[in-house]
């Protein structure tokens, strides 16, 4: 079943959006797929944002939009290619390896990214914010529950961020209250199990993944982890960002300032000062904000 799901489920652009190669670096991941990705340093950036995007994008889309987002947050952003989807499709054929989206595909692709993070980027783990917008929410969950009921403290990031996420693919379609055989991604399983501060950001107006998909993990969250949500009154699933993004910038850099207060930051020198949510006239968006 999860396979005829995965059909429908993954659909990766036609054709990679053009991106200027000397910006992509590649890795390889556990299944042996290659996928691209690109990093945006922005020193002294404190922290560093790991973006997993949403369907029927490719890095060529995001790359200007981050870019910008980066400069607004004074953060690092890195963004990966799942397997399958942009240039990682036509490095993969030329290789004469047959890969194709799936879930399994989407955790080991996150991982090869976090793990580039923190042992090739040497970035501490505490300071990564790890950010899944919809169909990037499955990866990122998956990614986060791993690390806090698997690994040693001090391996675990600092935040999360699920963007227009939902409580499983299935769901989306009809929820049965519970999580049936061969579901996809389910994201209502794993934010019980997190410990870290989580930021959820959901149109109220959502016509892809319904309003109620991100009240219910908000609602699943430990208590103690819940960072105060953003219910974009109004908005729907790709609109965000184009129709409110004063108070968007604004509540991501709130949530950067609570999760900026994790002890185990404030024993970083980096961390040293606070992080300032207000945005001044000059902070707008450079480059419109995507049309997903």
């Amino acid at each position: 079943m999860g396979d005829v799901i995965s059909t429908f489920l993954f659909q990766p652009p036609e054709e990679p959006t053009p991106i200027a190669r000397s910006k992509v670096f590649w890795l390889e991941t556990r299944l042996g797929s290659r996928i691209p990705a690109f990093f945006i340093n922005r020193f002294p950036g404190k922290f560093t944002i790991l973006y997993s995007h949403g369907n029927a994008e490719d890095l060529g889309m995001l790359y200007e939009y981050l870019k910008e987002l980066s400069r607004l947050l004074k953060v690092n952003i890195m963004a990966y290619d799942y397997t399958g989807y942009g240039l990682a499709n036509i490095a993969n054929e030329v290789e004469r390896w047959a890969f194709t989206p799936s879930e399994e595909h989407c955790y080991a692709d996150i991982e090869a990214a976090y793990h580039h993070l923190t042992d090739v980027e040497d970035i501490e783990p505490a300071s990564i914010i790890l950010y899944g917008r919809s169909v990037g929410s499955g990866p990122s969950c998956y990614l986060a529950e791993k690390m806090f009921i698997g690994i040693e403290s001090e391996k675990r990031c600092g935040g999360l961020i699920l963007h227009s996420p939902f409580l499983s693919v299935c769901r989306v379609v009809v929820d049965m209250g519970f999580t049936i055989n061969g579901d996809l991604f389910p994201n209502i399983e794993r934010v019980q199990h997190l410990g870290c501060p989580v930021f959820v950001i959901h149109g109220t107006e959502d016509a892809v993944v319904p309003f109620s998909h991100g009240q219910k993990l908000y609602e699943a969250l430990p208590p103690q982890y819940r960072a105060p949500p953003f219910w974009a009154k109004n908005l729907g699933h790709n609109d965000i960002e184009l129709h409110q993004p004063r108070q968007f910038i604004k509540e991501l850099r709130n949530f950067l300032t609570v999760a900026s207060k994790s002890p185990r930051l404030q024993r970083s020198a980096r961390f040293s000062g606070s992080i300032s949510p207000r945005i001044s006239s000059s902070e707008e968006f450079d480059v419109a904000p995507m049309k997903y």
